[in-house]
Parts: structure tokens; C-alpha cells; sequence
């Protein structure tokens, strides 16, 4: 199985907490509360210092994919600098977690997991190879067009898969998540 989601149809929501806007590419149960997932896997604006929004039992995987870069304050962590675009990183989403932003507005990629159900691997993929995963795998095209299976992702695009499929990324960069429900 494989669905595509083209950027111009992400969702456009506030951030749970109302400091910014996110666009919500896929969730399981799909379109599921933003209280009642089991995972969400969504693109969120940073336009400024802010406070991130609480999520309760939920481990949230970060990801920079543009601008400068924002230091984030997490309760009982301290302070994740995230500088450097592509690189995840994971924290507690019910941590009390601020971001200063360095210079500019930043995007970032993010994925919402329930703690104890659902863990994900994250891999960047570059060239081309196989995407074999007996679970959930999400995608998402990070730089450049992407082939997937017979489909192409352009720079933005999501998609998610079950099963085996071969990529192409060529000069691109594909982010994939692969979920493993076992938690």
C-alpha cells in the first residue's frame, strides 16, 4: 500500500497551545484529535520564541528543515540545540518545552508518538535502494523529487507505506519513519 500526500493538501491548524501554525500530513486514527492519536505526523511554522504545546504521554521526534535554527528548552533535558537541518531529535512531548529561535522563522518536521504503543527509526535516504519495512513507514521528501514505488514526491510531499518499495531519490532526500507499534 502506498498513499501520497501533496503539500498543497496538508490541513492547516494552530498549535495546540495556539502560539503558531502546523499543517497535518497524516495521523493514526486518521484526522484523530489532537488529544487522541496514536501517532501524528505534521509540519509545524515557527515564527518566534514560543512555548511548545503539551502533549501528555507522547515522545515528539524534532526535525529542522528550514532556517537558522532554534535552541529548545526542555523541562529535565536542558537545552537541544538544533542547528543543523535533517537531523531529528527526540524528546518528551509532555515536557515543558520552550524555543528560542537563532534568526528568522524556521519549519520543522514533526513526529507524535503514544509513549508505550508506538516507536519510530528514523532514516534519510539518499540514491536509491529498498524501503522494506513490515510496518507503517513515513515519508517525506525533504530536498529535491523523490520516486517511490511509480510515484514521484516532490520537495514537500509525504507519503506513507506498508510493505516493501523501491526509491529513487537521485539528488533528493527522503526522511523515513518507520513505526513499530510494538511500543
Amino acid at each position: 500500500m502506498l498513499s501520497i500526500f501533496p503539500a498543497d493538501r496538508f490541513t492547516e491548524t494552530r498549535w495546540r497551545n495556539g502560539q503558531g501554525l502546523a499543517w497535518e500530513i497524516a495521523s493514526e486514527p486518521p484526522g484523530a484529535a489532537a488529544d487522541n492519536f496514536d501517532w501524528r505526523f505534521a509540519i509545524a511554522r515557527i515564527n518566534g520564541d514560543a512555548p511548545f504545546s503539551h502533549y501528555p504521554g507522547i515522545d515528539r521526534i524534532f526535525t529542522l528543515t528550514a532556517g537558522n535554527g532554534v535552541d529548545l528548552t526542555v523541562e529535565g533535558q536542558g537545552t537541544l540545540t538544533v542547528h543543523e537541518r535533517f537531523v531529528p531529535h527526540r524528546f518528551p512531548g509532555d515536557a515543558a518545552t520552550s524555543c528560542h529561535i537563532d534568526s528568522g522563522p524556521c519549519m520543522a518536521l514533526n513526529l507524535f508518538l503514544r509513549r508505550g504503543r508506538w516507536r519510530a527509526e528514523i532514516k534519510l535516504l539518499r540514491d536509491r535502494g529498498i524501503i522494506d519495512h513490515g510496518g507503517t513507514t513515513l515519508l517525506f521528501a525533504l530536498e529535491g523529487n523523490v520516486g517511490v514505488g511509480n510515484q514521484t514526491l516532490s520537495r514537500g510531499d509525504a507519503a506513507r507505506t506498508e510493505g516493501t518499495f523501491p526509491y529513487r531519490a537521485g539528488g533528493g532526500l527522503l526522511y523515513a519513519a518507520q513505526l513499530d507499534g510494538s511500543g
